[in-house]
């Protein structure tokens, strides 16, 4: 981050986020200590020694500063914008409407011992699960942190959609997903038992049928949202490891690096964590104010419709092209009750109406077989292992952080304000002056480090 960066972010935090100079902190300092450890992913032991503050201290800082960033997702989100009809950019102008990319991601969190269970994914690791939703220039449009690492993407879409103030797709609007999600209205998916990832088009590798060139573009339209994950992690250490900090915290905090990372790119002209993974993603080739917005997905033969059609408008005129190489070279061919209307019956079975059974079954092939099949032993079921399921109770948006944080600042006012519980140390006449000029030359040497940058 440039000087000027860090300069205006540091006013942009004082009079859009709220953060304030306490009786012992100004707010240059509440910003380096927040940047520092989530730069870092370092312990508060570490932190008290190099800016003689207490850990109850730099507990404070961080929540604070965590705080007042995520006040700034007003200036900072990135308003979705469709992709135009006279697009010229190689890798978005087949997918006209299209506001971006969205996927989900795991990031290791501390979570107490019973609710390891929930957090632990198919990789074995305690995680929780993060929707990112963002644009064609890789700026954050929508993020929804705090699900249980085993809960499906599928399950975590839905629930961003039905949320007051969630992630809104304005018809006839969409947004690009890979196969762990239903290809319907919103939601454009890539074929099934196909190649898709870009590895797989290198070495002269060409599509040789209409399905495989629609994955290809877009593969390469939708890479976008992989990069984007990993420029955040790479810039941000806390994200790559297991932080000390509990879940809640742990979620404000990945709200905090999204908004940044929009703050950067957009003040930021040359960024050298990107350049890190400046790869070549292909061009995908051979050689405003809609209310009616999705709320829920499922499957829909219009969209399969529309997805076919696209492919073969994509092929157009390689038809010829790639059925020659099709003569040479054959593809590979490779739930919780009431989401879908349904509900739990006295009979132990599930009831629903049969339009509700044949769309759940165009998707989950192999539940036709359950259909008014009973349960006698669901609830004895649900009493052993209803505990290990993913609820969901820790995600929040935008806009539950920002209440959350507004009520504990006047939570704070009550008590008293913000004081700073300071070691016994800190109180000392006799070696203040010398930990305050320790301090001091830590700030110093960060503030000579912006300057170099």
């Amino acid at each position: 981050m440039t000087r000027s960066c860090l300069t205006k972010l540091r006013e942009m935090l004082h009079t859009l986020g709220g953060l304030r100079t306490t009786r012992h902190t100004d707010i240059d300092e509440q910003v380096a200590i927040f940047l520092h450890i989530i730069a870092h992913n370092l312990k508060n032991q570490v932190m008290i020694g190099r800016f003689q503050r207490s850990g109850e201290t730099i507990s404070k800082i961080v929540t604070r500063v965590c705080n007042a960033v995520k006040r700034l997702h007003p200036h900072l989100l990135k308003k979705p914008e469709p992709v135009t009809e006279n697009s010229t950019d190689q890798r978005w102008k087949w997918f006209k409407n299209c506001l971006g990319a969205l996927d989900g991601t795991h990031i290791k969190c501390l979570v107490p011992l019973k609710d390891k269970p929930k957090y632990r994914t198919r990789k074995n690791d305690i995680a929780t699960n993060v929707l990112g939703v963002c644009s064609q220039d890789m700026q954050f449009i929508y993020v929804l942190p705090g699900w249980e690492g085993s809960a499906a993407d599928g399950r975590v879409l839905r629930d961003a959609l039905l949320r007051p103030r969630g992630l809104k797709v304005p018809r006839p609007r969409y947004y690009l997903v890979d196969v762990g999600y239903t290809n319907g209205e919103g939601f454009l998916a890539p074929y099934r038992c196909q190649r898709y990832h870009l590895n797989d088009w290198r070495a002269g590798h060409q599509p040789t049928t209409p399905k495989e060139l629609f994955n290809m573009r877009h593969s390469s339209a939708r890479n976008v949202i992989e990069r984007y994950f990993c420029i955040l992690k790479a810039r941000w250490e806390i994200l790559r490891d297991n932080s000390y900090y509990p879940i809640d915290l742990k979620n404000k905090i990945i709200m905090a690096f999204c908004l940044l990372h929009n703050y950067i790119r957009k003040e930021m002209t040359i960024d050298p964590i990107e350049n890190r993974f400046e790869v070549n993603e292909g061009t995908g080739d051979v050689g405003g104010g809609d209310d009616d917005h999705i709320t829920y997905v499922g499957v829909s033969t219009e969209w399969t419709t529309f997805r076919n059609n696209l492919a073969q408008t994509m092929c157009g005129g390689k038809r010829q092209k790639l059925s020659q190489l099709d003569n040479n070279r054959r593809c590979q061919a490779c739930g919780s009750i009431g989401k879908y209307g349904e509900h739990w019956s006295s009979t132990h079975s599930v009831i629903a109406e049969p339009a509700v059974w044949d769309s759940y079954i165009q998707v989950h092939k192999e539940a036709g077989k359950w259909r008014n099949k009973i349960f006698p032993h669901y609830e004895d079921l649900c009493i052993i292992f209803g505990k290990d399921r993913a609820q969901g109770n820790k995600a929040k948006d935008f806009a539950q952080m920002e209440e959350d944080a507004n009520n504990e600042e006047q939570s704070e006012l009550i008590e008293g304000g913000f004081e700073e519980q300071t070691t016994e140390n800190e109180d000392s006449p006799n070696i203040g002056s010398k930990k305050r000029k320790k301090v001091d030359d830590v700030i110093k040497g960060i503030t000579i480090a912006a300057n170099l940058l």
